[in-house]
C-alpha cells in the first residue's frame, strides 16, 4: 500500500467521508507525518521482533586490522538473537567463511584471552554500543582478513516522506486506524470517536503480534549453527 492510499483511508475512518486531499495541503502533510511517526513506533514495538524487518545478511564492510567495526545504528535496530544465527565473515576467495557466535556485550571478555584476544573455544562477537566487536584482533595473516562481514539483524522501517512511499507495517490497517485515532483526538468535533478508533487499532496490533509469533521461520540458513572455519559462501 502506498502512503497516499493510506491517507485516503485515514480520512475515511476519521471523518466517515471519502476525501481526496491535495498533496501540498496541511492535512495531507500532517497525516503523512503521522504515518511516518507511527510506522517508526511499530518497528520499535516493545517485546517483539517483526519477521518482516529481519535481514539475514546485512553487510558491515570488510575486515581490517582491528577487532571493532562500526554498525549503522540508523538502519540496524538490533542484532538477531534467533537460535543458530551468527555473524559471518566470507573470505576473499568467496568460498571459505568463519562464523562468529553472537554473545551479549558483557560476556565477550569471557571468550577472550592473551594479547590477540583469541579464544581457544571458538569465535565470538558482540554488539557494544554502535560497534560490532570480535573476540580477537585481525591481522593480515588471518584467513578472514579482507573478507566481508555479514550480520543477521532487525532493521528499521524506511521513512515515509512522500505519497509514493510504501507502507511497511505488516498490517496497514493498524497504521490507518492508529493515525485516524490520533487525528480525531486533536479534532474537537470528532474527539468522541477516539476511544472507538483506538480500541480498533489495539485489536489490530494484537492480531499482528499474534500473526508474527505464529509465523514459521522460513529464512534459509545454509550454514550449520555451530561456528566453523570452512564452508561454502552463500549467495
Amino acid at each position: 500500500m502506498l502512503a497516499s492510499e493510506a491517507i485516503q483511508d485515514v480520512m475515511l475512518k476519521a471523518t466517515g467521508k471519502t476525501t481526496t486531499l491535495a498533496s501540498t495541503s496541511t492535512k495531507y502533510l500532517r497525516i503523512l507525518g503521522l504515518l511516518d511517526f507511527y510506522q517508526r513506533r511499530w518497528a520499535r514495538e516493545r517485546g517483539i521482533d517483526w519477521n518482516s524487518l529481519y535481514n539475514l545478511k546485512f553487510s558491515l564492510g570488510t575486515i581490517t586490522a582491528t577487532d571493532t567495526f562500526d554498525i549503522d545504528t540508523s538502519t540496524i535496530r538490533k542484532l538477531s538473537d534467533r537460535e543458530g544465527d551468527a555473524v559471518r565473515v566470507v573470505w576473499t576467495n568467496g568460498v571459505g567463511y568463519t562464523d562468529y557466535d553472537i554473545v551479549v556485550h558483557d560476556k565477550l571478555k569471557d571468550y577472550s584471552q592473551g594479547v590477540n584476544r583469541e579464544s581457544p573455544n571458538g569465535f565470538y562477537a558482540a554488539k557494544i554500543g554502535g560497534t560490532l566487536v570480535f573476540n580477537h584482533t585481525f591481522v593480515a595473516a588471518d584467513a578472514q582478513f579482507g573478507g566481508e562481514i555479514f550480520v543477521p539483524c532487525y532493521v528499521f522501517a524506511d521513512e515515509i516522506t512522500v505519497g509514493t512511499d510504501e507502507i511497511q507495517v505488516d498490517d496497514p490497517d493498524w497504521l490507518i486506524l492508529q493515525v485516524a485515532a490520533e487525528y480525531v483526538r486533536n479534532d474537537i468535533t470528532r474527539r468522541s470517536r477516539y476511544p472507538e478508533l483506538q480500541a480498533e487499532a489495539n485489536e489490530a496490533m494484537q492480531r499482528m503480534r499474534d500473526d508474527n509469533d505464529a509465523q514459521i521461520d522460513l529464512v534459509e540458513r545454509p550454514w550449520a549453527p555451530a561456528s566453523g572455519l570452512n564452508g561454502s559462501a552463500w549467495s
